[in-house]
């Protein structure tokens, strides 16, 4: 179940980056603002995925969403690692992945409350 919710946050997070882009390509905007939007836009993407993983589990919402976080933490620097070959480096992967987890474990005790 958790996969699932992996799979939809990887596949938004990707359609809010290509938006993003193009947003700031055929507009005036500074690529500055890409940064603060794809990191708005995954902690809004992780709490929504684990809030939907955690409803139709309907139960464990802090595990679930725990697990989507830190394994959407890790897929993310793994596929930056591969894609741009100098890893982004401990601390900033440490910082990734407790937003990542604060996110997932929002949403996830979220969806089995709400």
């Amino acid at each position: 179940m958790a996969g699932k919710g992996v799979g939809f946050a990887l596949i938004f997070a990707v359609l809010l980056s290509l938006l993003a882009s193009a947003t700031v390509y055929f507009t005036k905007l500074d690529e500055g603002i890409l940064y603060w939007f794809v990191n708005a836009g995954s902690f809004v993407v992780l709490g929504f995925a684990s809030f939907v993983t955690a409803r139709r589990a309907r139960s464990h919402g802090l595990f679930y969403g725990l697990a989507i976080g830190g394994i959407y933490a890790v897929l993310t620097a793994l596929i930056g690692a591969i894609a741009y070959p100098p890893f982004i480096g401990i601390a900033a992967f440490l910082k990734r992945l407790g937003f990542a987890l604060l996110a997932g474990a929002c949403g996830g005790i979220l969806g089995v409350n709400y």
